[in-house]
């Protein structure tokens, strides 16, 4: 699902998605408050539907403020559900082996960013299958 069907998806859903004009260094902001997600208009396509996805966790948890202590702990989930949520595993295992590791083909063939490609790439080491 495209950036623009993903919008259209959740137009009339009870969390508000606007663009805006982020300050340096920040994608994506969430408000618990208002129910509101902003995503920075100057991201691709491929960061801004990362960027919705990643804080779609945050509003499912309903995660609060950024400045809370916990605010770590709710960053790695939301980085891990959104990376297991956007990369179907058995399509990521066949890129693998076809591009031989290379992040950067992968990642352009999932339409996902570098660090989302990382999020899956650990969550994945972390499970464990005991046959």
């Amino acid at each position: 699902m495209t950036y623009g069907q993903m919008r259209k998806a959740l137009y009339d859903s009870p969390v508000t998605i606007a663009s805006a004009l982020l300050p340096e260094g920040m994608w994506g902001a969430y408000c618990e408050s208002t129910q509101a997600i902003l995503i920075d208009r100057r991201l691709t396509y491929t960061a801004k539907r990362c960027t919705l996805v990643h804080e779609l966790m945050h509003w499912r948890h309903r995660d609060a403020a950024c400045d809370r202590p916990c605010r770590g702990r709710e960053e790695r989930r939301a980085r891990r559900e959104s990376a297991l949520f956007l990369i179907e595993p058995m399509r990521y295992g066949l890129l693998e082996q076809m591009y031989e590791g290379n992040s950067w083909n992968i990642a352009q063939e999932l339409e996902v960013t570098q660090q989302v490609l990382g999020d899956f790439r650990l969550a994945m080491s972390e499970r464990v299958c005991i046959i």
